[in-house]
């Protein structure tokens, strides 16, 4: 299984958010305190939804694979007669179809984990303390 950028990164946001919430205890303001709380419990949900969607889109990309070989199977017959030739058809509109869920999965993905990033560096930008 290949390492995905966007999972390592979340490891290192969540790993930030846990070291650096004790540490912020110390230099907040009560009320910055609970804004940093609130801020903090959103971050979880987005966590999870994050992976949830890497998932998806990790099964996505199986499935287009296997339909790509498919589909290559099928254009190898393509000429041996009319019912391979339609059946070549098929194969490619299907495989077209899983590349494009593929492809808007992993649109969606990267947009939400720029939005997750955004959301760390802004929690670690008014909850962690000055050095």
């Amino acid at each position: 299984m290949k390492k995905d950028p966007a999972m390592i990164r979340l490891l290192f946001a969540s790993f930030a958010l846990a070291v650096a919430m004790p540490a912020a205890a110390d230099s907040l303001s009560p009320k910055q305190m609970e804004r940093c709380k609130a801020m903090q419990v959103t971050l979880a949900p987005k966590k999870a939804e994050l992976e949830e969607a890497t998932a998806k889109r990790d099964a996505l990309a199986a499935k287009a694979e296997a339909l790509g070989e498919g589909y290559e199977d099928a254009q190898v017959m393509r000429l041996a007669s009319a019912s391979n030739a339609k059946a070549a058809d098929s194969a490619k509109a299907e495989f077209d179809a899983a590349k494009r869920a593929f492809a808007q999965a992993e649109f969606a993905l990267q947009a939400n984990a720029r939005q997750f990033n955004q959301d760390v560096a802004d929690y670690n930008r008014s909850c962690t303390p000055k050095k």
